[in-house]
């Protein structure tokens, strides 16, 4: 028999580069993406029972990185944070939105507005380039939901930049 822990052993060999990867991806910042996979994988630790009956552990671990990730972002702004160091350059490179400014701190005070179900929609599909479907495995809801959500999410974002712009 299996225990907890050589199971979430096998699964971080298994799918900790992706997550690592998603991670990055939603922080912009090597480091933070390395402590947010330990943190994914050490919550994956004490809730190991989760992993019951499911036949595949990627889409649950996937949505907890999305989230824990998210809130990371969400958290840093509340705290009035400086944007992580490789995200500024970034920024700046991609500088030309509105007034000047840079194209990812538009797209990420847009998604500031949404819950975080929406939020975890628009990255996977906007930004990690997933199908509709995929991004309902992964979340564990349906397909129908993501569309609608994600109607929603443009409709309100295309309001919200329309206001925004001078």
């Amino acid at each position: 028999m299996v225990s907890g822990r050589e199971k979430v052993a096998e699964l971080y060999k298994l799918y900790g580069p992706a997550i690592y990867r998603r991670c990055l991806r939603l922080l912009g910042d090597k480091e933070a993406a390395r402590d947010a996979t330990q943190e994914v994988f050490g919550k994956l630790m004490r809730d190991v029972a989760k992993l019951e009956g499911r036949d595949t552990a990627l889409p649950w671990i996937y949505r907890v990185a999305t989230n824990y990730c998210l809130n990371v972002r969400r958290n840093a702004g509340r705290r009035g944070e400086e944007p992580m160091p490789e995200l500024e350059m970034a920024e700046q490179e991609s500088a030309g939105g509105m007034d000047g400014v840079p194209d990812r701190q538009i797209a990420q005070q847009v998604l500031s507005r949404f819950d975080e179900k929406t939020q975890a929609i628009a990255v996977g599909v906007f930004v990690d380039g997933m199908e509709h479907e995929e991004v309902a495995q992964v979340l564990g809801i349906s397909r129908r939901t993501v569309s609608r959500k994600l109607d929603r999410f443009i409709t309100n974002a295309r309001k919200y930049l329309t206001r925004s712009e001078p």
